[in-house]
This record gives C-alpha cells, structure tokens and sequence, in this order.
C-alpha cells in the first residue's frame, strides 16, 4: 500500500446507523447503540478487534496522527479496567459499611455474652457480611491463665455447608435475622458441635512461644498460608484444624487482652484477601469492646449477687441476734415468775386434791372443788410450759416413728377434743421412716398446735392430721375449720406471749417453732380468716432411712 493511500474501512464504526449484523461486538441489550454513533464508539468499537485494524490501515503517515490513536485507546482501556475495580471495592465498601452498621447496632447494645458473640462471629461467616467458612473466638479465662477456646461457628463438613447455605439462600435473611435466629435457636448445638476442636484449641498464656499467644502479646494480625510449616502450633492443633491458609487477628481493648480471632475457609479453600484481612482488623475493635463489655457485666451481676446475698445473711443474723436476746430476756423474767409461782400453786393443788378424796359426791362443795383441781391443772401446764420456754432447746435426738407419736398425742386429747365438739381424722402414712427426734418436745409441738387448733374451734369443727413423706422430708399436716389467722397474726404467730382470741395465748407456737429449729426442721402455717389454718411441720429424714423410690404407701385412715 501506497503512503497516504486509504483504504475502505471493514467495519461500521464510520456508520451513524447500523443493524445488528453489522458489528459483531454488540451484546444483547445493545439495542440503543444500533442508532447512536457516539456511544457505540465509545462502548464498543474501542474494544473491537476490527476498529483496531481499521485504524491502522487508515494512517496517512508517519507524521499522521492516527498514529498515536493506539496509545490513547490502550491507556483509555487501563483506565476502564481500573475504573471497573474501583466501582468493585466501591461496591464491598458500601455493602461493609451496611452490615459493619446493622452489626454495631447489637454490639453497642447488647450486655449478653453470647449475643454478642452469636452476632460477631455471623458477620464473620454469613455471605452478606464477610463471607469466610469458619470462625473460631478464643477467649483469655476470668484468672487470665489461657487462652481458652470459647466459641466456632461454621460448617464442620460439605454436607453441612451446603445444608447452611441452602436454608439461608432459601429464607433470604438479613444478617441481623441470621444472628438471632442462631443465637435464640442454635447456640447451644453449635457450641456442642465444636467442642473437641475448641479444647484442643486451648492453649496456656505462660507459652509465649506459642502461635496464638504470640499473636496475641504482639497484638498484630497474621495472613498465614501455610499453618503447618508454621512453628509454635501444636500438631494436636494442626489436626484438627485440618486447613493451611488462616487468619488471626488479636482483640485487644485499650491494651488489654480480650481474646483471638481465628477465621478460614476450610470448605471452598477460596484464597483469603489482603482486604479480608483489613476488614476483620476494623471489625474486631467493636467487637472487643463488646465481649469486654459483656464480660464486665456479667461481673458486675455476679458480684452484685454476691452483695445481695451476704447483705440478706447480714439481715437475718441481725434479726437472729435480736429475737436470741429478746428470748434470753423472756427466758430469764419467765423462770423467775415460774419459780415464784411453781410453789404456792403446788400447795394450792394439793390441798384441793385432798380435799376432793374425803368430799362425798353428793356434797355441794364439791364441784368447787373439782373446778378448783382443774384450773390448778391447767396453771401447772402453762407454768411448765413457760419453764420449758425458758430452757435452753438442745434436743435429745432419736429414731422414732412418728405416727405412734400423734397417736400417743391423739389419745390423750381425746376427751377434750369431744368435749369441744370437734371430729378429728387421722390420715397416716404407714410407709414413713423413721426421724431423729425428741421424742417429748416433739411430742409438746403438735399438742401445743392441735390445743391451738381446739381453740380456734369453740363451736366445734373438724381437724385432721396428715402425715406425708416428702422429698427428703417428712410432712406433718395439722387443718383445722376454724376462725383462721390474718397474715399480720400469721407473721406475729411465733413471737413470744403473741396471743389472740381466736387461738389462744401463751408460748405454744414461739416453742414449737425453736423445737423444730433445733431438730433442722420448719414450721410452715398457712391461714386466712374464716378458712380454717393449716400448719405444716416439715422433718428432715435421715438418707439411711429413706424408703426406695416407687415404694407405695397406705393411708391409715381414721384413728378410732
């Protein structure tokens, strides 16, 4: 070819309009093109093989200026080329600043450990966040002795993996969504999942020459590519890892030492970024003030538990020390007025006695006399009932059975019990064990209730006395039909000298409730006015003497 000779050109680029068969570079979609010259030039023609050659056939020279027209176009495509990359890190960076922002919505919220936790590490895995295979948190211990492996989260094989994926491509969630639904719905299989692996992870912090603990001192990340040609890693590790390309990044929180990131792709082996990288190194900064936070008030929790706790113990041995020096005080005015009264009462009685033996019964005088042998009778219980009262309760513990007990207290109230028009029922279990008790004071604590009972009754009613076995403990059941208790008297009930009307007065219940104290037993009462009351004596019973579960046990039935 001659120089300056031009040839005709062999493609379209010189047309304004085209059809479709004319340029082989358009693309489906590139409709638009077939009629604007302008932008079929730029979008096409500088990438078509056949504009390239035209331009080479249509210089007029070497002075020509076609001749630099390939420089332009190369230098036009690198720039294209770096644009296309820009607009695609432009495109990550949008989408990191999302999910870095729906994530430090839960972070800068949330006290609970394991929500955290159940959130940072999502993001690390979820294809809407970071996208890595696996994620494994190790955490320095409360006594900062290890570096103890807390958390993974991430399939284990390929059926799993494309298990997770499947369900989270199907229900379309949002990295938020995934985060709760895994914290509320999963956590405790997932940290049961990776428990072999997250102990053999565990490593001591005193091994400094040790790949994570090294890591962590120096707090700078680590892109390694080969784990096991790396050294100070346990082949333990190693193995069970099962990978060779990690990342590890320190949390650290104002120069303390939270913990260790570790994040692979133990599935696809996808090849993990410089960006990757530079991406967890930002996220782990609120991630571990997070987990400190977290772990402060956990702390914080504990420790106020612990105040609330020894504050409440402090409260109750105040009040145990002013009820002991209430008692010891009602104790020491008690037995002196017992002493002072306990002789002139036994001459009285006496006398009466005496009296009553040469009286004949048809003697007028003689129902005085009787009614004076009865009231002295009752003078002597309550004085030693104030004397016992007074008495340091230390029991004189054996095995008894109980039932025999109430039935020794039964008899012995029986007339008056009639006399009161009141039915009494005795439902006792015949399968009890046997307790260790004193035989005499227990014996004064359920006469004490059931007189209390009698009382509560003046127009007659209906008691009935239970006994139940219990878990480790033996039940005493005491109902009556009474007037019942209001709960202000129900709290007052175990005071010293407490008394009302409808329940009588004197010691009864305060003595009861130290005899069972000093047996390691309770008294429970449950009233309410016009109802009737229910006390309930709770026992503990010997392990020994337990019977064996799935024993069956018979009701008694009424005591005649």
């Amino acid at each position: 070819m001659n120089q300056g000779t031009v040839m005709e050109p062999g493609c379209c680029w010189h047309k304004d309009h085209i059809t479709a068969a004319d340029c082989e570079a358009l693309r489906p979609g590139d409709e638009g093109l077939l009629f604007n010259r302008k932008q079929r030039f730029l979008q096409r023609c500088l990438e078509c093989p056949r504009f390239l050659e035209d331009l080479q056939s249509q210089r007029g020279g070497d002075n020509d200026l076609s001749s630099l027209f390939p420089y332009a176009i190369e230098e036009l495509l690198a720039l294209r080329a770096q644009n296309r990359s820009l607009e695609s890190q432009m495109v990550w960076r949008n989408r990191e600043i999302k999910f870095l922002h729906e994530v430090s919505l839960v972070l800068q919220t949330s006290v609970d450990i394991d929500e955290v936790i159940a959130m940072a590490l999502t993001a690390v895995t979820a294809g809407k966040g970071f996208g890595l295979n696996r994620a494994i948190l190790l955490l320095v211990d409360k006594e900062r002795q290890f570096l103890k492996g807390y958390f993974a989260l991430g399939p284990r094989e390929n059926a799993d993996a494309g298990r997770i994926w499947k369900e989270i491509e199907e229900h379309d969630y949002t990295l938020r969504e995934m985060a709760q639904l895994f914290f509320e719905h999963k956590m405790a299989d997932e940290r049961e999942k990776f428990r072999d692996l997250l102990e053999v992870l565990t490593t001591p912090l005193n091994r400094t020459d040790h790949l994570f603990v090294r890591t962590l001192n120096d707090q700078q990340s680590r892109h390694i590519t080969d784990l096991f040609a790396e050294p100070g890693i346990d082949p333990a590790q190693l193995a069970a890892l099962g990978v060779g390309e990690v990342i590890l990044v320190p949390l650290v929180s104002k120069n303390r030492r939270i913990g260790l990131l570790l994040a692979d792709n133990i599935i696809n082996r996808s090849p993990i970024t410089t960006e990757d990288l530079h991406s967890l190194e930002t996220f782990v900064l609120p991630m571990s003030y997070a987990i400190e936070r977290a772990f402060l008030y956990e702390r914080l929790q504990e420790e106020l538990t612990k105040l609330t706790g020894a504050n409440r113990r402090l409260r109750q041995q105040q009040e145990l020390i002013l009820r002991m020096e209430k008692m010891a005080l009602v104790g020491k005015i008690t037995a002196n007025i017992a002493h002072s009264i306990r002789n002139p009462l036994t001459i009285i009685g006496g006398f009466a006695r005496t009296l009553i033996k040469s009286t004949p019964g048809d003697n007028p005088n003689r129902q005085y006399i009787e009614s004076i042998v009865r009231e002295a009778r009752r003078l002597e219980e309550v004085l030693q009932e104030a004397l016992n009262y007074s008495e340091s309760l230390h029991p004189t513990l054996d095995s008894w059975d109980i039932n025999q007990l109430i039935a020794g207290v039964y008899t012995g109230l029986r007339e008056d019990l009639e006399a009161g028009g009141v039915q009494c029922q005795l439902l006792l279990d015949r399968q009890l064990p046997l307790v260790r008790i004193d035989y005499k004071k227990m014996t004064y604590c359920i006469r004490s209730i059931v007189i209390n009972a009698l009382e509560a009754m003046p127009r007659g009613g209906n008691l009935e006395v239970r006994t139940v076995p219990g878990e480790g403990e033996l039940l005493i059941v005491i109902s009556d039909t009474g007037s019942g208790m209001a709960p202000e008297t129900i709290d007052a009930a175990t005071t010293p000298f407490f008394s009302t009307k409808e329940q009588g007065s004197g010691l009864g219940l305060t003595l009861c409730a130290r005899i069972l104290e000093g047996h390691g037993a309770r008294l429970e009462i449950d009233s309410a006015r016009e109802s009737g009351t229910t006390v309930t004596l709770h026992l503990p019973v010997p392990e020994a003497t337990r019977p064996e579960p799935g024993e069956a046990t018979t009701p008694q039935g009424d005591m005649p």
